[in-house]
């Protein structure tokens, strides 16, 4: 039985109109034109809001594959990554580390606080063997936004390569990848654009690329690999030119394997409407947007007399707030009653398993997401609505009526209300 409802998750989250009308759309071989037509739009797009001339290169896999492969392409066995956490998807990074065979220098930060450049700077300091420094964006795991401008100058100071985490924070912070020194970027559709789980895109500077050709070892593997993923697009680039001459005049020789591994044309016109809608809103509305959300949920659930992860305000993540259930109230029981009752569905409280969440926090919680199509005012309003409902139903005592108006303050004029 199809139900529908109101997605105010966190990943993966719905699509927006245009992707909606776009994916229906007769399916072309990738070896045609309409699909290289389209990535090369897209590529372009992925640059501009980006703020980046670097090579913007696609990795077919859902966001965790944009990260684990840009790991798996500078790290030899040994190197050593500072990881600095804050958060469950700040752990999973210092995994992929050791995965790839590196050592993962974690930096630990208290859940709910943003990572400090101060503390960053010093331990990039006290061991000088680091190669790289990583750090997520928008730690979606605990509603905090780190300082990735402050992050890359320290980066830069200390002659590191610097990877972002912007799975989740593209499209509702301030992003600025040339600016602000960031080497590799991962960037995907599934969270703030509004577009299907399955290609990732890494903006991946000149310095990135020279540490790749430097290796004293092949890059492990084929799939999770950024040149092979860069062999892709050289192929394109020759099969555009050689239709256009109608001839194969362009030859071309690839790094890795014979052939590159293929996309799918369904997801890259997907992604291409999404990235297209954007450029029609505006990023700077787009983002202004999503602040707007963010600071509604976060005004409704004070006003209810609950609490959310994030400490410091100035820091708090635009497209996701994680709320602190009272007690006696636990994740699995208001996200069931919200999804049956009232056809809602929020993220999970995804770190309630791990032992650093259990030490520091210790209570159920739920987020709030505000991503895509879900920050927009009907959503917000019926989804703090519906959350107070939710927790009256099953016995706390909040004040819906005034986090609805909470809400409702923070939109302001009727114009504001998209």
């Amino acid at each position: 039985m199809i139900q529908e409802h109101f997605n105010m998750s966190c990943g993966q989250t719905e699509l927006t109109p245009a992707c909606k009308r776009t994916i229906g759309r007769d399916v072309i071989p990738i070896y045609y034109p309409p699909l290289w037509e389209m990535e090369h739009e897209a590529l372009s797009l992925w640059k501009e809001f980006l703020g980046t001339k670097n090579d913007v290169i696609i990795v077919f896999g859902t966001g965790t594959s944009g990260v684990e492969a840009s790991l798996n392409s500078i790290l030899e066995p040994g190197d050593r990554f500072l990881v600095a956490r804050n958060g469950m998807f700040g752990e999973i990074m210092s995994c992929m580390v050791e995965a790839a065979g590196g050592v993962a220098v974690r930096l630990p930060f208290p859940i709910g606080d943003p990572v400090d450049p101060d503390a960053v700077a010093a331990a990039l300091a006290k061991d000088r063997s680091i190669k790289g420094f990583g750090v997520v964006h928008g730690e979606t795991s605990v509603g905090v936004t780190n300082p990735i401008r402050e992050l890359g100058a320290v980066a830069r100071e200390r002659d590191v390569l610097f990877l972002v985490d912007a799975i989740s924070s593209f499209g509702s912070e301030a992003l600025q990848v040339d600016d602000w020194g960031i080497d590799l970027c991962v960037v995907n559709g599934q969270k703030c654009l509004g577009a299907p789980q399955g290609n990732t895109f890494v903006s991946v500077s000149p310095r990135a690329w020279k540490v790749m050709g430097d290796r004293k070892q092949k890059i492990r593997g084929f799939y999770m690999n950024l040149r092979a993923c860069q062999d892709y697009l050289t192929m394109v680039s020759a099969e555009r030119q050689n239709w256009a001459a109608g001839a194969n005049q362009v030859e071309f020789a690839l790094q890795e394997a014979p052939h590159p591994a293929s996309p799918s044309f369904v997801l890259m016109q997907g992604i291409w409407a999404s990235l297209v809608a954007m450029k029609e809103e505006g990023l700077a509305a787009c983002i202004a947007r999503h602040e707007t959300a963010g600071r509604a949920v976060r005004a409704a659930v004070k006003t209810m007399g609950l609490d959310y992860l994030c400490r410091d305000e100035r820091f708090a993540d635009h497209a996701v707030t994680a709320v602190l259930l009272p007690d006696g109230i636990g994740d699995y029981q208001i996200r069931r009653h919200l999804y049956d009752r009232y056809g809602v569905v929020l993220g999970d409280g995804n770190m309630a398993s791990w032992e650093v969440f259990k030490r520091e926090v210790g209570r159920s919680y739920v987020r709030v997401g505000t991503m895509g199509e879900a920050a927009r005012y009907h959503k917000v309003v019926y989804a703090v609505f519906s959350l107070g409902m939710a927790l009256q139903d099953l016995g706390a005592t909040v004040d819906i009526d005034g986090a609805v108006r909470a809400a409702q303050a923070v939109y302001g004029t009727e114009r504001d209300r998209q």
